[in-house]
């Protein structure tokens, strides 16, 4: 690993936190591929953490939570957006702290061929029939780009099923509309037709975002092992966005997954920088709204007991400023 530009000059920060804790443990996904998974490899989070950065993998959100509760993790990597809407709904007191990956790209949906789909004739998809995984952001953005286009809603049919089989429905003319991520994504793209660009999502405020996660008690405790991460994490990010190529090999590695599916699973990615991040569209306001809206909606179809007044307080940006105002490192 390259030399940090924190001791050469001289500005880390002793902290006696950071000394009572000689692990940091962190929790991330099964074959969801980050940049902060090449600093896993170089040892980047070790040395400014001043800790061992010890890394677990897990399968679902809530054995994440489950870990990140019972202290066995301090820090989610990456969390989606339903189960923090979940389990903060439910009283715990977890903060999302930063945005780990913005992915408009990686999920979308799609109608078919035989529909004569366009943006100019969009009526079209009256009385039509979806599929997609009720539940979950797909099934919000959906109907929020359905609202967009005038579309009847209660004219809509929405049947549950994963992105893979709706896929398959909507190649076999069983549906008129399929919604999917992941692997089924691309042949919802080979086969269908888009109803939104990206251009067209963020105009209308369709966002997919990962959080990354803490629990309060933690970060209260240690600010600046917090905001250290972030930094970390941060100038990853950058590094990935300027040369993806070239990290990619090292993100691989720990995660045991092939460079080329690595590559292939990231090609949609974005990852902001903390300045963007901070703004209004971000955790300056937007996340917040964005929460209380998804929540609303999943209350409204039912896959939601019961919401919060308001999901500000679930959000802590906090700590990305503080690593805003730390100088800059070179994390590879």
């Amino acid at each position: 690993m390259k030399h940090l530009s924190f001791f050469t000059l001289g500005l880390i920060f002793i902290f006696s936190a950071a000394h009572a804790q000689d692990r940091l443990q962190i929790g991330y996904f099964d074959e969801w591929p980050l940049p902060a998974h090449y600093g896993q490899t170089s040892g980047a989070y070790d040395e400014v953490l001043g800790a061992k950065a010890e890394w677990t993998a897990y399968n679902s959100s809530t054995a994440m939570f489950a870990a990140l509760e019972s202290g066995d993790i301090q820090i989610a990597l990456s969390q989606g957006l339903v189960p923090f809407l979940t389990i903060t709904t439910a009283g715990h007191d977890f903060k999302m702290v930063d945005i780990a990956v913005s992915y408009p790209a990686n999920e979308n949906c799609f109608a078919h061929p035989d529909l004569r789909y366009s943006a100019t004739n969009a009526a079209v998809l009256n009385g039509t029939t979806a599929a997609l995984a009720i539940g979950t952001t797909v099934h919000f953005n959906l109907n929020r780009a359905l609202t967009h286009f005038g579309i009847d809603l209660a004219s809509v049919e929405m049947v549950n099923m994963t992105p893979i089989q709706a896929a398959a429905a909507l190649k076999q003319g069983k549906v008129d509309i399929a919604c999917g991520w992941g692997p089924a994504l691309s042949t919802l793209q080979d086969f269908g037709s888009v109803l939104l660009s990206n251009d067209q999502k963020a105009e209308i405020g369709i966002n997919n975002y990962d959080a990354i996660v803490i629990r309060s008690s933690f970060g209260a405790d240690n600010p600046e092992v917090v905001a250290k991460f972030l930094k970390v994490t941060a100038e990853l990010n950058t590094a990935f966005t300027a040369s993806a190529a070239r990290m990619i090999p090292g993100i691989a590695t720990p995660l045991d997954m092939f460079e080329g599916t690595v590559a292939e699973s990231m090609a949609g990615f974005e990852f902001p920088s903390i300045t963007a991040k901070l703004g209004e569209s971000w955790l300056g306001g937007g996340v917040q709204t964005h929460l209380k809206q998804l929540a609303d909606f999943f209350v409204v179809q039912g896959t939601m007991d019961n919401d919060l007044d308001d999901y500000a307080h679930t959000v802590d940006a906090t700590y990305l400023q503080a690593a805003a105002d730390l100088p800059l490192i070179d994390a590879e």
